[in-house]
């Protein structure tokens, strides 16, 4: 299908993710079993999933579906993607940090993006050429241009045949950051590490691996504000990236040259 108009999308995606919300604040974590390493799934999760998929699909019939939960249905050239619960394992231990994302695909960019994070009480949202906002509020990047000023978040240690390589990333970045920045954080949940970079609470995150469900909606967010939304390589991000780098203009050079260290694993675009 053509280029969909993202802007008028944009009710349909902010009811669904209403009646996500209503349901994640009225049942805690049920059903909790492990689906990988250091990966979690709830009722909750399904739940939600099933909620979303349904309202999404009767309402914009002529849109795909893929969810973390439940796979894809429908178009695979334009979809809605959904993470019913990112920061599954924060939801599961009380922790606020936890949002549920919901983003549009057309081709392989995310085109419009709404992410709450239900128990902080906020939603962020952003259509493309449309500018990104929490709540009513329009959202810009911070200025920071010196990494040693910098607040960054990186994502957690990994689960699934690339753990091995994605742990040693994850310990020489930890280590890089730790001692060139301001500070590092490890938040959990990577749709919170975008919309924070969009707000200007982060001035930059670093997701290793690219599931469309985590990063989709919080990258459109994050670009409409002003971000760098990038590979490791620093070519744009698409749902088709090894990574997912979310940096203020200033620190895009600083952060990419960290990530060197990603050539020659699964991390890095295969053209390099």
């Amino acid at each position: 299908m053509p280029l969909p108009d993202a802007k008028a999308l944009l009710p349909a995606a902010q009811e669904a993710v209403d009646r996500a919300v209503e349901y994640v604040l009225s049942h805690p974590a049920t059903g909790v079993r492990d689906k990988g390493v250091r990966e979690i799934v709830t009722d909750t999760d399904e739940a939600v999933e099933r909620i979303v998929r349904d309202h999404l699909l009767r309402e914009t019939p002529g849109i795909g579906f893929l969810g973390e939960e439940t796979g894809a249905a429908g178009d695979r050239d334009t979809y809605w993607v959904l993470d019913p619960v990112d920061g599954t394992t924060n939801f599961c231990h009380g922790l606020p940090l936890s949002a549920v994302s919901l983003g549009l695909v057309h081709g392989d960019l995310p085109v419009l993006g709404v992410v709450a994070l239900p128990f902080l009480g906020s939603r962020y949202w952003a259509a493309h050429g449309c500018g990104a906002f929490r709540d009513d509020v329009r959202l810009h990047v911070s200025d920071t241009a010196d990494l040693s000023r910098a607040l960054v978040a990186l994502s957690d240690y990994g689960g699934g045949p690339d753990a091995p390589v994605r742990d040693l990333l994850s310990a020489a970045l930890d280590r890089e950051l730790s001692h060139r920045t301001q500070g590092l954080r490890r938040l959990g949940a990577t749709a919170v590490d975008l919309v924070f970079v969009a707000e200007g609470a982060l001035d930059a995150s670093i997701t290793l691996g690219n599931r469309a469900w985590d990063t989709a909606a919080g990258a459109v967010i994050a670009r409409e504000a002003g971000a760098l939304v990038v590979d490791s390589d620093g070519s744009p991000h698409t749902t088709r990236s090894r990574c997912a780098v979310a940096v203020t203009p200033g620190l895009r050079d600083a952060v990419l040259s960290l990530l060197d260290i990603t050539r020659q694993t699964p991390y890095r675009p295969a053209r390099d």
